[in-house]
């Protein structure tokens, strides 16, 4: 397989989105990641935040018929808002395959049937009109059609995958919600040092940085990273580019770019790319190449 590995960020907010003129430049939307592999039919998408909504009206003006992938890493609002208004769901030539990994006695189709029941939204996911299948993903890796998917469990405040994608001589490591504990305890070590070994020599690591240091000591527990502890982390796992992502929504564009900039200047000699996602950015993987190119 030639060609390239296209990956383009549609939300990059977490919590919830704000539609705030002073978020516009890194974005408003909630957690959404698509990823096209050159020469293989299925789109790939990582959540389904509102950035979801936006992906979908893209897809849906091309007008031709859509084959995809959604894979969720947890039912949290903000990484699922945006699934009841993915317009592609409602056309009957397309054919799509969403994947959640279980929550406990719950799997993906009662949680998304739950998400979209009356109480909630007008449409049920019965009522979509897509070739629409639900499917629990156990722990495991998953092969599919040129490219294997498989994940370890985040440290957060319900079930959380951090999916890994690979795709021939590229890695791709999605993690959008994460805690890096700042502890020493034996089970954050062990924790760290699985996830180290999990993201080691990644092409792509996209994680969760909603907080720094100082911010992060009044959030202790709540399922999200300081940026510091990401960057560290990411550079002992030689990772090659580091996109730090969820960004709170209280944060506005000013404080944001004063982020990027510490970011880049702490850490821009450990990765061939490093910086906070914008809304809208889009990366370039070339397959069968060393050379990596970021837009």
């Amino acid at each position: 397989m030639k060609g390239s590995i296209n990956i383009k960020f549609w939300g990059v907010r977490g919590s919830t989105p704000c539609a705030n003129i002073e978020n516009m430049t890194y974005g408003g939307n909630t957690t959404c990641v698509q990823v096209q592999i050159e020469g293989i039919e299925e789109l790939l998408i990582f959540d389904a935040g509102t950035g979801f909504r936006n992906l979908g009206n893209e897809l849906q003006s091309n007008g031709s018929p859509l084959k995809g992938r959604v894979f969720i890493s947890h039912p949290h609002w903000d990484h699922l808002q945006g699934f009841p208004f993915f317009k592609p769901f409602y056309n009957g030539d397309n054919w799509f395959r969403i994947y959640l990994p279980p929550q406990g006695d719950m799997g993906c189709e009662e949680i998304l049937q739950g998400h979209m029941s009356s109480t909630f939204f007008p449409v049920s996911i019965d009522m979509l009109e897509a070739d629409l299948q639900c499917e629990t993903f156990q722990p495991g890796k998953r092969s599919f059609d040129n490219y294997t998917v498989e994940y370890m469990w985040a440290t957060h405040t319900v079930p959380t995958a951090i999916y890994k994608l690979t795709v021939k001589d590229k890695v791709i490591v999605f993690c959008p919600d994460n805690e890096l504990a700042a502890e020493d305890s034996d089970e954050v070590i062990k924790f760290k040092e699985e996830f180290k070994d999990f993201i080691k020599g990644s092409d792509v690591l996209i994680h969760d940085a909603q907080y720094n240091r100082v911010s992060y000591q009044e959030r202790k527990g709540w399922g999200h990273s300081a940026w510091e502890d990401v960057a560290e982390i990411a550079a002992e796992a030689k990772v090659k580019m580091l996109y730090l992502t969820h960004h709170d929504p209280d944060k506005s564009d000013d404080v944001l770019a004063e982020v990027d900039k510490k970011v880049i200047e702490k850490h821009g000699s450990d990765f061939t790319e490093i910086s906070l996602a914008k809304e809208g950015q889009e990366i370039k993987l070339p397959l069968n190449t060393a050379k990596i190119i970021a837009d």
